[in-house]
């Protein structure tokens, strides 16, 4: 298992393990039930993580993780699916009518 992202904030290192899946990437998220021990053991220790199970997965994880830290939170363009033609708002990684991701999120 290889660690790639770690973040105090439970929902963005839910949120990335998320588009990882949706790029068909396995992963395990630890310490997502840690907060309640903060302050009994040093806080590094209950920050949630974000691992990687295959190691062949790790350059295509890395890539999107930082593609996901580049892109500035809620004012992205919309966009169009490739697939359907729907106009989807720009908060949205996926289509809300077929399901496929944006192209830019595609690693």
């Amino acid at each position: 298992m290889f660690k790639v992202f770690e973040d105090f904030d439970l929902t963005r290192v839910g949120h990335f393990q998320s588009a990882l899946a949706a790029a068909g990437i396995r992963t395990l998220l630890k310490n997502q039930f840690m907060s309640s021990v903060m302050g009994e053991i040093p806080f590094v220790e209950v920050m949630p993580e974000l691992w990687v199970l295959e190691e062949a997965d790790l350059p295509r994880a890395q890539a999107l993780i930082e593609k996901l830290l580049a892109t500035p939170s809620g004012n992205e363009p919309d966009w169009v699916c490739s697939n359907c033609g729907t106009e989807v708002a720009g908060v949205f990684s996926h289509c809300w009518n077929c399901g496929r991701g944006s192209e830019e999120f595609a690693v």
